[in-house]
């Protein structure tokens, strides 16, 4: 929005208050509320903000031995300052906006490890190649009948009440029963800027999927975000709570979090991946960029499975890939390519959950993706079938055209940590905060005492 719209809408009353925030390591929008009138005075300068959204965990423990934020440093702040093409008004609150903001050191210097900052670097150099990214978020969520208070008592499960208690996948007369919310969050979403372009009754309890139209790669990432908070918070009001984590129950299916992603000529005239004469659409453009990302996706999983409850979703019979596979609009594999057309065919990336942080989803398939550009990968052999099938990966994996992902964490974290590319793309002092916040990740779930270990060994061990 430009300045002298803003200036208009805080004149006119229209704008009391401004959510002023970043993404944190996880993806969780944090920051803080500010006056209108102080935020635009405050614009050229920016807003302080305590270094410890980078220095404590998701369940704000502060982390030992971390370079940027610690108690040495006294967590010390950041500099907020708000990128006004975000700003949007806040339609389920009275005469609030919202505005998503880069973050800087005192001294004046980009901080490095904000998933912003490295999306938007990935980007950049995309630009310099001459590419413009286009990506989206298709996210898988459930709904509970519970809200803060419940959802404790409870001790967060595993008996909650869902909003909706049948499996019924793409039944439309089932989810016209929840229409009051999910028809409540889409029109929010739109009026606040961010358009879905469909959703539907997924398979679980109370579960559906929410497709986001797609933007540039950063715009698409702060969609991401302002969409997961958004409806958070819109359920909240009414009473529910909304859920993006990977596996909440394990007798059902978990949320996935599948991103797609396309490569234009500068001006977004000319989709790269398309060629008319050209096998199946594919331009070599398009075959370098998924071979890349095949290529590093075992070593880019801990950005799209990022916490411990990701890998519960990775089970032999489930929706979600297991190996680095990719096919013509099958999905059952890793990478589904869509070529309907010259305007849409992209990739889709299938390793996500919704649990991921989506700018790093899409920082990480657009940095593989690059790499296989600029070094002419060969495409390996598609998969055709079912990508789930044992015999049919046994032969794939014999022949070497995929590759396993990690089935946990520490296996993941470790393929990251030697990763020269990961480095090269998204920096060294970022890759060495990430790994560090994975690796405590690990260490908290290592020590937690859990209700499956008590009915497990409890009584007869």
């Amino acid at each position: 929005m430009e300045l002298a719209e803003i200036k208009q809408l805080v004149d006119e009353g229209k704008v009391e208050y401004v959510k002023i925030g970043a993404p944190d390591i996880e993806g969780v929008y944090r920051g803080k509320r500010v006056a209108a009138k102080h935020f635009l005075n405050s614009l050229e300068e920016g807003f302080g903000q305590c270094d410890v959204l980078f220095g404590w965990d998701i369940g704000e423990v502060v982390l030992p031995n971390l370079k940027f934020s610690n108690w040495e440093r006294g967590f010390a702040d950041i500099v907020m300052k708000p990128d006004l093409s975000t700003f949007a008004l806040t339609p389920w609150e009275e005469h609030v906006a919202s505005c998503v903001c880069d973050l800087w050191t005192e001294h004046g210097e980009h901080v490095a490890i904000s998933p912003r900052y490295v999306l938007q670097s990935v980007v950049e150099r995309a630009r310099s190649m001459g590419y413009e990214a286009l990506a989206a978020a298709e996210l898988e969520f459930r709904f509970f009948r519970e809200n803060q208070m419940s959802l404790r008592e409870k001790d967060f499960g595993p008996n909650l009440t869902p909003l909706n208690p049948g499996f019924n996948c793409y039944a439309i007369s089932q989810a016209s029963a929840d229409e009051h919310v999910l028809g409540r969050i889409a029109r929010m979403m739109r009026d606040q800027g961010i358009e879905i372009e469909g959703y539907n009754r997924e398979h679980g309890p109370g579960m559906y999927e929410m497709n986001i139209r797609y933007a540039d790669a950063v715009s698409a990432g702060d969609d991401t975000m302002l969409f997961k908070t958004g409806a958070k918070e819109i359920c909240h009001q009414l009473g529910l709570t909304v859920s993006f984590m990977a596996k909440w129950n394990d007798q059902e299916d978990g949320s996935s979090g599948h991103s797609h992603l396309s490569l234009w000529d500068r001006a977004r005239d000319r989709n790269a991946f398309w060629d008319e004469g050209a096998q199946d659409h594919m331009s070599d453009t398009m075959r370098h960029f998924l071979a890349g990302v095949l290529d590093k996706m075992p070593e880019f999983m801990v950005f799209y499975a990022p916490v411990i409850n990701s890998y519960k979703r990775y089970i032999e019979g489930t929706w979600a890939p297991l190996n680095t596979t990719w096919g013509m609009d099958n999905r059952t594999c890793s990478v589904r390519v869509i070529n309907v057309n010259q305007g849409a065919i992209r990739i889709e990336n299938r390793a996500p959950g919704a649990d991921a942080n989506f700018y790093l989803v899409f920082a990480a398939t657009l940095a593989s993706g690059l790499y296989g550009i600029e070094h002419e990968l060969a495409l390996p052999e598609r998969l055709d079938g079912n990508a789930y099938d044992a015999a049919t990966v046994a032969r794939a994996l014999e022949r070497g055209h995929i590759r396993p992902l990690a089935r946990n964490l520490t296996a993941a974290t470790d393929l990251l940590e030697q990763s020269e590319l990961a480095r090269e793309y998204f920096g060294a002092d970022f890759v060495e905060h990430y790994v560090a916040t994975r690796r405590w990740e690990v260490s908290e779930y290592e020590k937690a005492v859990t209700n499956w270990d008590r009915k497990r060994y409890l009584e007869l061990i």
